[in-house]
């Protein structure tokens, strides 16, 4: 018969050890009394003597957030002090991230996480002081958003206003996520968690901690001085999110901005970053941490260390940012479906067979997407004006030229509003909004919105057919306009811009802009109601400005409904996936958390 698992505190069944650290022992427990599971941290008497065990505890229980362990009790008997907590069944950030089981997308999210739970730990008067992967912890299945992770171990934290924990000179924490003047046992407040966060952020997306590079003397060297840019090491990341982190990173307090400007950063990022797990290659050669290599590798190239920065602090400019092939490979697919209908219905009949046409042009514009675009346009143009098609090619150069000014620097971006006129012809150009939604800053949600409609529109004119709206009145036939620019300019351009059928462009552009505050960082179900209200918005407005600025343009009425329900479901479709991602985790090893 085996002996009964000994008790604490005379309610708590202690059943197996989950973790050990220099301070304690973590134990899954039972508690007896209110018949739940709970995490227990027992730490011997010798380490109460010197205080650490009340400020742990007196810093925890100031806390109650979703991404904050919750302290259920604190207490001391003759055998240790014992820390009683939620127990949060997954595991922590290290082994997740030594797995290959998170994306670039479930570190953004899980920054997100951590933001909110320190600035809860901020405004309460507690600085954490240790942020670092381990003290990370991932539940297996968070039922918010807001409790994709949990930020534990608030032992060495330092309650603001409170007596100091240390002497002048003293450092506590773990040397490669300290901030500078945490290194250099100075005072430490809420921005030395900021720098932290920001390094683990770092580490997680770039595969190395550039402060635990090398020996002990590069260490020393790098602290104090501004750390490579983030996007040094993976040009693919979006601005945003590699400006904030490297902004949350300097190695002055005063100059690292605030924790609401970092999650602002990941926010603005969110959507434009990889959804695929993996181990992120190392890019320097490094004695920190391992993170392996092989499934992500083509996440970065393999180099050398960049330099630091000069004994001045400046930091070098960042290298042009290259265009990741997903990007390149949706961009190009866009064009081939654009190149083909253009050869098969506009410039028909062409010099080569249309899937030929459309197969070298998206080729093209994957390989190089601005020549690549820019080359197809003139192509297009060329052939239209030698087949006395001058109307259509004017036409088809002002539509191109749209996306091209709007998205000047983001070349991949260019062609992709071709998808609105390809979901016209299944009669649900309305879900063209919420695919706009899903790109990364609001300047290009709103123009990939608006250039949407107006490729919509340009493409129903090309085609004669009507996509969403019914056709402008007062605009001939085909082969009325199309072999003369001044018939084109007069009897096409002139009617839809009086017409008032491009308005429509500006309700998309804010629709675009607007879905990602219905879709982040909340339940499903409150996701669901706001992106029902939304599409309902966005089909009522649309045809609302189409009846109030011409009377004699409206949406057919199937086109409106089929688009609204498209895009609806096209909104939460990302939501519904990670969803059934983390229900689908598999089990974690819990060692270690508390």
């Amino acid at each position: 018969m085996q002996p009964r698992a000994p008790t604490a505190l005379g309610r708590y069944r202690l059943h197996s050890r989950l973790g050990s650290g220099g301070f304690g022992t973590v134990w899954l427990a039972r508690d007896e009394r209110l018949e739940r599971d709970v995490a227990v941290k027992v730490l011997p008497r010798e380490r109460i003597v010197g205080g650490r065990f009340e400020r742990e505890a007196r810093a925890a229980a100031r806390l109650s957030h979703p991404g904050i362990v919750t302290l259920y009790e604190a207490a001391v008997d003759d055998e240790g002090a014992y820390l009683v907590s939620e127990l949060v069944r997954g595991a922590t950030l290290a082994q997740l991230l030594d797995a290959g089981r998170l994306s670039d997308r479930d570190i953004v999210e899980i920054g997100i996480s951590l933001c909110d739970a320190l600035g809860h730990a901020h405004a309460h008067g507690v600085v954490h002081r240790d942020v670092k992967p381990s003290n990370v912890l991932v539940p297996e299945r968070p039922s918010t958003p807001a409790q994709v992770a949990k930020l534990t171990d608030f032992g060495v934290a330092r309650v603001i206003g409170g007596d100091s924990l240390t002497r002048t000179g003293d450092v506590i924490g773990t040397a490669a996520y300290m901030a500078p003047e945490q290194a250099e046992g100075r005072e430490a407040g809420a921005l030395a968690d900021l720098y932290s966060l920001a390094l683990v952020l770092y580490e997680a997306l770039t595969g190395v901690n550039p402060v635990a590079v090398g020996t002990a003397a590069q260490r020393a060297r790098r602290l104090g001085a501004h750390l490579p840019p983030l996007r040094r090491q993976r040009r693919e990341l979006p601005r945003d999110l590699g400006r904030a982190i490297d902004l949350a990173l300097r190695p002055r307090p005063r100059e690292r901005g605030s924790i609401e400007e970092l999650r602002a950063g990941l926010l603005n990022g969110i959507d434009e970053v990889e959804d695929r797990p993996g181990i992120v290659e190392r890019r320097w050669p490094a004695r920190g941490r391992p993170r392996g290599d092989g499934a992500q590798a083509d996440r970065t190239a393999g180099a050398e260390a960049p330099p630091l920065a000069d004994h001045t602090g400046a930091i070098a400019d960042e290298p042009r940012a290259t265009i990741a092939w997903p990007e390149r490979a949706l961009a190009g697919l866009a064009t081939c479906a654009t190149a083909g209908w253009l050869a098969a219905d506009v410039i028909a009949p062409a010099p080569v067979a249309p899937a030929t046409a459309a197969l070298i042009a998206g080729l093209a514009v994957a390989a190089l997407p601005r020549i690549g675009w820019l080359a197809v346009t003139l192509v297009t143009v060329g052939l239209l004006s030698s087949e006395d098609r001058v109307g259509a090619a004017l036409l088809v150069l002002l539509a191109a030229l749209v996306p091209t000014v709007l998205l000047l620097r983001r070349p991949s971006r260019w062609p992709l509003a071709a998808g609105a006129p390809a979901l016209g012809l299944v009669g649900l150009a309305g879900a063209w909004p919420a695919l706009a939604g899903r790109a990364g800053s609001p300047w290009q949600r709103a123009a990939l919105g608006a250039c949407g409609w107006v490729w919509l529109t340009a493409a129903a004119v090309l085609g004669g057919h009507a996509l969403y709206t019914r056709l402008v009145p007062g605009v001939p036939g085909a082969s009325v306009w199309m072999p003369s620019p001044y018939e084109t300019a007069d009897r096409v351009l002139a009617p839809l811009v009086s017409s008032g059928v491009l308005v429509p462009a500006v309700v998309w552009g804010l629709a675009a802009v607007a879905l990602p505050w219905a879709t982040r960082d909340r339940a499903l179900g409150v996701q669901v109601v706001l992106v029902t209200v939304w599409a309902a918005a966005l089909a009522s407005a649309t045809t609302t400005v189409l009846r109030i600025t011409h009377g004699g343009v409206v949406a057919k009425p199937h086109a409106v409904v089929a688009g609204a329900a498209a895009g609806g479901i096209a909104a939460l479709l990302p939501a519904l996936v990670r969803r059934w991602r983390l229900s689908h985790r598999p089990p974690a090893n819990t060692g270690g958390l508390a």
